[in-house]
């Protein structure tokens, strides 16, 4: 190959003699492995034996953080084998009140399906009320407050239903005063959770979902229809459990109510049938 003639060549450069002259920072020797090796060399017994001590101290602390994370699980509202829990079977650390508001618009058709199980694992005592932003409360909300009084135990967990309107959502759930949740598939998933009802697949999450997504979009009639058709078709695709069935159900006779629309008449009913 061809080769090019160097563009600068060495050469020296005469410093001016009227200039002072900075020591250099850098020596023209580098000591930094011969230091580095040094620096190892020194105590190495005392130094591992430090790193011992140090690391035992540690495991330690885990050890108790661990123990500490245990004592706090073990005092949280949640069921230790999910999807092991069977009907009649006691639930786990379940609440003893709990308060409801809902949207009289909105009737929550899956607290009552929920109460018309005969096999939960505990018992309801549901009281209904008006709050003040309620008028006058729909015929419907009536008719399913008697039939939900006519359900209810009079003992056990007690349930206050708040008649309730102008909140973000048509259903919230209030476990204390420092947890709360909004829905009515979160109701009974919440409910599985605890062991009061059967879990079902994961893979029906997205029935649970799509009806929440159908009872939020009650201001959009169009949309509305739009994600019952939706929910309508994916039930031809697999059948819910009865779990699921109860918010499907709830979802589907709400749109009914709201929009006179007859021809989910037939699904209702197959829904009917199963439970």
């Amino acid at each position: 190959m061809y080769s090019l003639k160097p563009i600068v060549t060495e050469f020296e450069v005469d410093r001016p003699k009227n200039m002072y002259v900075i020591k250099e920072i850098n020596p023209r020797t580098d000591n930094f492995l011969t230091n580095l090796e040094n620096s190892l060399n020194v105590n190495r017994e005392g130094d591992l034996g430090d790193l011992e001590e140090k690391q035992e101290l540690l495991l330690e602390k885990l050890k108790q953080l661990k123990s500490q994370l245990v004592a706090l699980q073990e005092g949280l509202p949640i069921c230790r084998k999910p999807g092991t829990s069977q009907p009649g079977a006691a639930a786990v650390d379940f609440p003893q009140d709990l308060v409801i508001s809902v949207d009289p618009a909105t009737i929550p058709y899956s607290l009552f399906l929920v109460l018309k199980q005969k096999r939960t694992s505990i018992s309801f005592a549901v009281t209904f009320y008006t709050h003040s932003t309620v008028t006058k409360l729909p015929e419907e909300a009536e008719k399913f407050a008697e039939e939900i009084t006519g359900l209810s135990s009079g003992s056990g967990v007690r349930v206050s239903v708040i008649w309730k309107k102008g909140m973000p959502s048509t259903f919230e759930v209030i476990v204390n005063p420092t947890t709360s949740f909004w829905g009515e598939d979160n109701f009974i998933r919440y409910l599985t959770r605890l062991g009061v009802l059967e879990r079902s697949p994961e893979a029906q999450d997205l029935l649970l979902d799509m009806s929440h997504q159908l009872l939020a979009a009650s201001e959009d009639r169009k949309e509305q229809t739009k994600l019952a058709d939706r929910l309508t078709g994916a039930l031809k695709k697999q059948k819910p459990t009865q779990i699921v069935d109860f918010t499907i159900y709830s979802a589907l006779r709400n749109f009914r109510n709201a929009t006179k629309s007859a021809k989910i008449d037939s699904v209702l009913k197959e829904i009917e049938g199963r439970l």
